[in-house]
């Protein structure tokens, strides 16, 4: 009865945009949007990997547009404070203080932590820190926190030493600490086991009860559909009431359903490997026993902090074993959960080719395997232009490129709209035609057991 009392009340944050453009560009990315937000809902918007969700997002939490660079026509309004942009006037927004009243979870989750705080415990505090809030009752806070987010086994961890997975739930519990009006999250659930996705739900569900407004963007309604108060579909660049999903499309095995050769070579050997982290006091991974052979795709399941990306680095060879053994055959090429780690070139043309020889064969390959990904229409585009699922798709390919034996691919599903998933399927398929091998850690479920042969459960 409370939240439905809540619905009636003013609006916490309003935007009436008329027309978005960011700098350099002609065509609008968002056009005639209007967004009233009130207190204690749950709105959600949906759309396609390039649709603009993170430009809104980034809008209502104040980052854009860029001074002086960005159109932006029309007018956003939280707490007291009204905004009016057109062509002609573009304020300035005051971030740190919009920030007290919208915060944003970006998908990159990792982008939200300060990065120089040593445990997740003073990563909690920071903004109470930086507002000046008593010890104690900041360590209360945090503790408090920590509970409802089922964070007390990470309080004195280091914050790098974290899972993807462990790594949104620490930036979740850092956004809420500060107590803003509107939480504005961009896909939460990405990279989260069951567990986690139980206990990001329950803490919505606690902020909502406390009146705390939250923005969903998400590429589907999914789950949030049977709670959100506001369902939207982004579009053609604005919001379409009520959307109707639309049946799954059914993507044939990558495996083909083939079966495996008996006497298919063994590219990979494990035996009772024990993985650590210098100056952890504990191992990630013990007494750890793999084989994958020549076309073979195997899945690695478990809880966010079991070991899955752990075990990939130790593969690709970032990380030596403590104790075990670990033998190659051919080399093995790694996409990192985060992706974006993986570009830094000013073109995806650049990236893709960087470090191979302008005569070599492979330098060749390069604009038919951005075709074959879909991407050829990006060549010249900086990689940081593009939406998620194509930057993943750019990243993957700067490891196809090299031709690993083994391919190892850390949630790659995370970001991926539709077609990119199709993409991303028929790229392991190619790997096991050609000979290769496959090491997917994922916390999707439906893809795990249309992608792989067998599954590896991490303790």
């Amino acid at each position: 009865m409370e939240r439905k009392l809540s619905h009636l009340s003013t609006s916490v944050l309003g935007l009436n945009l008329g027309r978005y453009t960011y700098a350099d560009t002609q065509d609008a990315v968002l056009h005639n949007i209007q967004l009233d937000v009130r207190p204690g809902t749950l709105t959600v918007i949906s759309g396609d990997s390039g649709s603009g969700k993170s430009t809104l997002g980034a809008i209502l939490a104040g980052l854009l547009p860029r001074h002086g660079m960005d159109e932006l026509a029309g007018s956003i309004e939280v707490g007291h404070t009204r905004i009016e942009f057109s062509a002609s006037s573009a304020p300035r927004v005051d971030v740190a203080q919009w920030a007290k009243h919208v915060g944003l979870l970006p998908q990159d989750a990792g982008h939200y932590l300060s990065g120089i705080r040593g445990t997740v415990a003073e990563e909690l505090a920071f903004s109470l820190e930086n507002a000046g809030v008593p010890r104690e009752q900041m360590q209360q806070r945090v503790s408090d926190l920590a509970q409802n987010l089922h964070l007390e086994h990470l309080l004195e961890r280091h914050p790098q030493q974290l899972s993807g997975g462990q790594e949104r739930l620490v930036a979740l519990g850092a956004l809420a600490m500060s107590e803003p009006d509107v939480l504005v999250l961009d896909e939460p659930l990405a990279g989260l086991d069951k567990h986690a996705t139980v206990v990001v739900s329950e803490m919505i569900e606690l902020l909502r009860a406390r009146g705390t407004a939250l923005v969903v963007l998400a590429d589907s309604p999914g789950s949030w559909a049977r709670e959100a108060d506001e369902l939207w579909r982004l579009n053609q660049g604005t919001l379409h009431r009520n959307p109707v999903e639309e049946p799954l499309t059914c993507i044939s095995l990558p495996t083909g359903g083939r079966q495996m050769a008996a006497n298919a070579p063994v590219l990979l050997t494990m035996d009772s490997v024990q993985l650590a982290y210098p100056g952890s006091a504990a191992p990630a991974v013990n007494n750890l026993n793999l084989r994958l052979s020549a076309g073979e795709c195997l899945g690695l399941a478990g809880a966010n902090g079991s070991g899955k990306t752990t075990v990939l680095k130790a593969i690709a060879g970032l990380l030596k074993p403590e104790s075990g053994t670990l033998t190659l055959s051919g080399e093995s090429g790694l996409l990192l959960q985060n992706s974006s780690d993986q570009l830094f070139e000013r073109t995806v043309l650049r990236e893709v080719a960087f470090g191979i020889p302008k005569k070599s064969a492979l330098r060749q390959r390069v604009p038919e395997l951005l075709s074959r990904l879909g991407l050829e229409s990006h060549a010249q585009t900086h990689p940081y232009e593009l939406p998620a699922s194509a930057r993943r798709l750019v990243a993957l390919a700067t490891v196809l490129i090299h031709e690993p034996q083994i391919l190892l691919l850390d949630e790659p599903t995370e970001s991926l709209d539709e077609a990119g998933e199709a993409s991303l399927q028929e790229v392991i398929a190619s790997v096991l035609d050609r000979g290769g091998a496959v090491v997917l850690s994922t916390h999707d479920e439906q893809f795990m057991r249309r992608a792989s042969h067998r599954v590896h459960h991490m303790q």
